[in-house]
């Protein structure tokens, strides 16, 4: 590996952890919003102020991204998709993202018990935010890497 992909991968690496420990606030009400959202049930969250700051999980989740579209793009090597790689990934981390929270949600409604109102009660620091990005990150780079493994195999049986 050349020093300028070295230092380019660490770099990547660093930013990613930063934005995961200065961002893990926002990550978890971005979550519990959408799990609330696609429940098909009348849920309500509870528990007091939470207060976090500077926890380190999501930041080691999300070094994951630049570690795993390296060596996807690296096992790949073809400059070319690399950007379509990028973007495939982006796609599939949203639509795996959607489907976690979805299943969560689902989790909630068959674990918890329900009120005389109708409304499911559920704590938010329950809900599995580690797992649903570590996932969520991971299918998606398997998913990115499976398929431009099997478009590269058959770019290369069509071209043979």
């Amino acid at each position: 590996m050349k020093f300028k992909n070295s230092l380019i991968l660490v770099s990547s690496i660093i930013v990613f952890f930063l934005i995961g420990l200065f961002y893990d606030m926002q990550y978890r009400i971005l979550t519990r919003t959408i799990v609330y959202k696609l429940s098909n049930y009348n849920l309500d969250y509870y528990g007091g102020k939470e207060f976090r700051f500077f926890v380190p999980d999501l930041g080691f989740i999300l070094t994951l991204v630049p570690l795993g579209l390296f060596f996807t793009i690296k096992h790949l090597k073809s400059k070319k998709t690399g950007f379509i790689s990028v973007l495939a990934f982006i796609v599939f981390l949203l639509l795996f993202y959607l489907i976690f929270c979805f299943l969560e949600s689902q989790i909630i409604k068959y674990t918890t018990v329900i009120d005389s109102k109708g409304i499911y009660h559920y704590h938010y620091s329950n809900l599995n935010y580690r797992l649903i990005a570590f996932f969520s990150i991971v299918f998606s780079l398997s998913t990115n890497f499976l398929i431009f493994k099997i478009l590269k195999k058959q770019g290369n049986s069509i071209s043979e």
